[in-house]
């Protein structure tokens, strides 16, 4: 039998491929490590262009989408790194138990979740399951306090309160269909624009919060 972790998340946070685009992942790399002082931070990674090369290579080469949807996976632990690359606070991690080492020391585990996801048999093997749909799984098997989706677009910004706003969500195509059925009971969700790496700054304590002024690019110690 699998022994049940006490550790709580305050704060699981995917960061979405497009964000990859531009000069966007610095400045919200620098405010993730920022909020990993104060809050126990997971860091789960979209797939971005690396998944698009996927998705263009199923087309060219005939790949069947069970195949394609692992190396798609992949492509998921390629942008991690990638991420991790943004700041010297973060750490590349592959299992849940190294995570909360690297969060228990208040910097910021980015997992690549290709083999931890493989090993989840009730998980759908197709493009329907993004990587929305992953973390919202591990935040409900983690029971998170928030689940944060940072995407490109500004609106909608907000909270996602129920599964019927999950579903109008999943029908304009702004989350994976599977999204609104795997919505972890136990979590805060939101949908934030991380090209405004400030709007994390809800989750931190109150008495550290930055006051008004401060520079939307704060300046951390980087271990």
């Amino acid at each position: 039998m699998r022994k049940t972790s006490t550790f709580r998340w305050d704060v699981l946070i995917k960061i979405g491929g497009s964000l990859g685009r531009g000069d966007a992942l610095p400045p919200l790399l620098q405010r993730i490590g920022l909020l990993s002082v104060r809050r126990r931070v997971l860091v789960v990674p979209g797939g971005g262009v690396f998944a698009d090369l996927v998705r263009r290579q199923m087309t060219l080469k005939s790949v069947g989408e069970a195949t394609a949807h692992c190396m798609a996976l992949f492509a998921m632990d390629q942008y991690g790194l990638l991420l991790s690359s943004q700041t010297r606070r973060a750490t590349v991690v592959d299992t849940l138990q190294a995570a909360e080492l690297v969060a228990e020391a208040g910097r910021v585990p980015v997992l690549l979740p290709s083999s931890l996801v493989r090993g989840q048999a009730g998980l759908e093997r197709s493009f329907r399951l993004t990587s929305d749909s992953i973390a919202a799984h591990l935040a409900g098997r983690l029971r998170a306090t928030n689940l944060v989706l940072l995407k490109s677009f500004r609106r909608p910004s907000g909270r996602v309160r129920d599964r019927a706003e999950a579903e109008v969500l999943a029908r304009r195509g702004l989350v994976d269909p599977l999204f609104p059925g795997l919505l972890p009971a136990a979590s805060a969700v939101w949908i934030l624009c991380g090209r405004e790496p400030s709007q994390l700054d809800r989750f931190m304590p109150a008495g550290a919060r930055p006051r008004r002024g401060d520079s939307a690019r704060p300046q951390i110690p980087e271990a």
